[in-house]
């Protein structure tokens, strides 16, 4: 095991979404896969009421500004077609911002109706599949079970919204650690990173920062006014067009201590170990079973009990968590979040499932890394930042 820099990228680097045909394509795929949803149950048409369903059929379309969960805007699909369901007061905006030359059409319902009172005019004398059955009278089908595994298999152009997603956070997550200084609160920091994100266009779902040693006693962790004085653990899970990563960089100010050097090295080899085994088929609970294998020879044997270790991400932050027990195996285009930790240290990372083997989300973009190799194969992991 080696360290190293990871070089700065070259000018130009990154991915780029740029055609809107691309997004009109992937649509018009999934359209396609409910319609033959639509045959095969003997149904007239699909309601989807759940965010994560709707910006998946729209690839990305993200409702904004909705304190009222009953006001959000909803999608309903035949075989030939596809309306927006929406009050009037988002209908504009939505189309304008997020749906322009999509394919769909409107279904428009006045603010003080209430969503509710349309949706029951509209699935009345129909037989219809809802991704979740609303409160009206109906011959309605719940098909979210259906629906949670088609959004696990992200298309080629989520797969580019990903990774363009995945760069945006990985260099937050490092300039946030760069530039902070000695003696900034957990808060601070957080709205350090915060801005960074927002700046990009991505939204923070969720935001951890653990000064000097809170991480070991709390694996799952916010942020506080506690200052940070010698080393600091930082954690996003992000959001833009409608998908998730989640990451994790570990920063010190001068020499770190030695319990945490150790703690590094630890999760760093464990981590590397569940990424060797991201491979189309694998077991996930055979990858964690191999993972246990390593935090016990690393001397930290039960530290795998006190937080997950990892979990497909997607329209959802978790659509499937990996537990002992876990049955699915692992499919190309899945994304995977690998979550290991021991003591005060975290290695976290987002990675594609592909053919060819795991491809990284969220690669380090200038940062010291260990090269570990597993199999003939080097893993590559994010070390310490020391400054």
């Amino acid at each position: 095991m080696s360290t190293e820099l990871i070089a700065p990228p070259t000018e130009g680097a990154g991915f780029r979404i740029e055609f809107s045909s691309d997004r009109r394509a992937d649509i018009e795929a999934k359209h396609g896969r409910l319609a033959s949803l639509l045959r095969e149950t003997g149904r007239d048409g699909l309601l989807l009421l759940d965010p994560e369903n709707v910006t998946w059929l729209t690839a990305g379309a993200t409702p904004r500004g909705h304190i009222d969960p009953t006001t959000m805007p909803a999608v309903f699909c035949t075989l030939e077609g596809r309306w927006l369901i929406a009050s009037n007061v988002d209908s504009q905006r939505f189309f304008e911002e997020e749906l322009d030359g999509q394919g769909f059409q409107l279904k428009e319902w006045p603010w003080h109706w209430g969503r509710e009172q349309f949706l029951a005019d509209l699935l009345a004398n129909r037989k219809t599949l809802c991704d979740r059955l609303p409160p009206v009278e109906g011959d309605m089908v719940d098909c979210s079970f259906r629906l949670a595994r088609m959004r696990r298999n992200l298309s080629p152009y989520e797969q580019a919204c990903l990774q363009a997603l995945g760069a945006i956070v990985s260099h937050a997550l490092e300039a946030a650690c760069r530039t902070m200084r000695k003696g900034e609160t957990e808060r601070e920091v957080a709205g350090q990173l915060a801005h960074r994100l927002l700046h990009r266009g991505v939204q923070p779902v969720h935001l951890g920062v653990a000064a000097d040693g809170r991480s070991r006693l709390y694996r799952r962790f916010g942020f506080t006014s506690t200052p940070i004085e010698q080393y600091a653990v930082l954690t996003t899970t992000a959001r833009k067009y409608g998908l998730h990563v989640t990451a994790s960089r570990t920063v010190c100010f001068g020499t770190p201590p030695e319990e945490l050097v150790r703690e590094q090295s630890a999760v760093v080899r464990v981590s590397a170990s569940y990424l060797a085994s991201t491979w189309p088929d694998a077991l996930p609970r055979e990858i964690l079973t191999a993972g246990k294998r390593i935090y016990l020879l690393s001397g930290y044997e039960h530290d795998w009990l006190l937080a997950p270790q990892g979990f497909v991400t997607g329209r959802q932050p978790v659509e499937l968590g990996f537990t002992p027990f876990t049955d699915d195996l692992l499919e190309p285009g899945w994304a995977v979040t690998w979550n290991a930790s021991a003591g005060a240290a975290l290695s976290c990372d987002t990675f594609l499932v592909t053919e060819s083997g795991p491809k990284p989300v969220t690669p380090p973009e200038y940062w010291p890394v260990k090269r570990i190799r597993i199999q003939g194969a080097d893993c590559i992991r994010p070390d310490l930042l020391v400054r």
